[in-house]
């Protein structure tokens, strides 16, 4: 088992973290990740003692106890998942936030849930539900299928594609 210490102080350091926790047993690991781009401390750290009770008896005495300022948020760390998760730009026809995918599966939420070209959530290798009837260009009107000379024309735009190098 492993224990997730949040809103740790960006100044805190490995060693201040197991001085926390070792009044409550021996501390095998303790990790404070980084982030990727800039090397800094993310705010958080994961800490692993020898025996299971210890842990629970350090999570339990140490919610909330403030550490340089801060009140600590400490339970039990579960485990990665593996899918869903928004992380970086979504691909094309795949949901924003919430990840997504052409079969449906993982994400929603956010902007873009519905997966599809026009939102409709259609298959893969499938034909999008309307199209703008302009090679090259997308329909950037809000609404489906509104009657033709109606209000709702009016305040249609259409915009190129990016990527589209077709007249």
């Amino acid at each position: 088992m492993s224990i997730f210490v949040g809103n740790l102080p960006f100044r805190a350091e490995q060693e201040d973290v197991a001085e926390l926790f070792a009044p409550f047993g021996e501390v095998a690991n303790c990790a404070l990740p980084l982030e990727r781009d800039t090397g800094r401390k993310r705010g958080f750290a994961f800490v692993e003692m020898v025996d299971d009770a210890a842990e629970l008896k350090a999570i339990d005495a140490l919610q909330g106890v403030e550490l340089m300022g801060r009140p600590l948020r400490i339970n039990k760390a579960e485990p990665r998942s593996a899918g869903g998760g928004g992380g970086g730009a979504p691909r094309r026809n795949e949901g924003g936030y919430g990840g997504g995918s052409y079969s449906g599966a993982g994400g929603g939420g956010g902007y873009g849930a519905g997966r599809g070209a026009y939102g409709g959530g259609a298959e893969r290798g499938s034909a999008p539900e309307r199209g703008s009837g302009a090679k090259g260009w997308e329909d950037r009107s809000y609404g489906s299928g509104a009657p033709a000379g109606d209000s709702f024309d009016a305040g249609r735009t259409r915009r190129r594609r990016s990527g589209s190098s077709e007249a």
